[in-house]
């Protein structure tokens, strides 16, 4: 295995909202990747997944088991996962001793399905910060149902925002699941997420009103200072943008082989 010179590969922390698609991306490119020859760590901190379908070389259950908070503190799902948080952040250096043990050219994480008990708890700040900021990035991932209305597609896109503002780390966003679209559907998506223009008409026609004129400006601010504009199709299923997902890590962290960065400029060559 190789990795940087810090020791620690780059992260990519999987971050969306419940059903997004996080434990399918980090499944299906943990599969794509050991085809490409890219050693990829596969993690999961979510104590609330039931079962994963990749190999975790670290799993946070192993330290808290949600059913087991659940047990001992009398607590539904919800007060649980907030609990299991929290227990998360007294243990957030061993958790980072366990990942910086570790040797691969690049992590992916699996986040908790709610997007808060990642982007909104002390765990995920400190995490990020002993992992290093410059060894960290945020895949999100936008639910594809909710981004057909212009109303649910803005409001992935502030989400997105924040948890960017709150962690402080380059966040890419992706459109999950987009093969369940229709081809009209993904192309007036992605005309969203590149034309702003398009969006506010978009919007007007939705609702209007003050609501509109807000979401409006919030998103003219954001288009000033995103990093990584537009949205990105992303398939689990059909592997589909998994290419994009290493070229977003590659420049970023570099640290790859020219080979890989070749594979992946041909993929999105065919892709396009």
């Amino acid at each position: 295995m190789v990795g940087l010179d810090s020791g620690t590969p780059p992260v990519l922390f999987v971050v969306g909202t419940a059903g997004a698609g996080k434990s399918s991306l980090v499944t299906a490119f943990q599969r794509w990747s050991r085809f490409q020859e890219v050693d990829a760590i596969a993690v999961n901190l979510d104590p609330g997944a039931e079962r994963l379908h990749y190999d975790a070389e670290f799993d946070v259950r192993d330290l808290i088991s949600l059913n087991e908070v659940m047990t001992e503190y009398d607590l539904g799902p919800n007060g649980a996962q907030i609990l299991a948080a929290d227990l998360l952040a007294a243990q957030a250096d061993d958790v980072a001793a366990n990942l910086h043990s570790m040797t691969g050219e690049l992590m992916i994480v699996d986040t908790p399905g709610q997007v808060e008990l990642f982007a909104f708890r002390e765990a995920s700040s400190h995490l990020v910060e002993v992992l290093g900021r410059d060894q960290a990035a945020i895949i999100y991932l936008f639910d594809p149902m909710l981004s057909r209305s212009p109303s649910g597609f803005v409001s992935q896109m502030l989400l997105s925002s924040i948890v960017e503002f709150r962690l402080g780390i380059p966040t890419k966003n992706f459109l999950s699941k987009s093969d369940l679209l229709e081809p009209e559907e993904l192309e007036k998506i992605l005309e969203w997420s590149e034309r702003l223009e398009i969006l506010e008409m978009a919007l007007y026609d939705e609702a209007g009103g003050l609501r509109t004129e807000f979401a409006i400006n919030q998103l003219r601010v954001m288009q000033q200072f995103s990093q990584s504009p537009g949205l990105t199709p992303l398939s689990s299923e059909l592997e589909d943008g998994l290419a994009d997902v290493l070229t977003f890590a590659q420049a970023l962290f570099g640290g790859m082989s020219d080979a890989r960065d070749g594979f992946a400029a041909d993929i999105g060559n065919e892709r396009n």
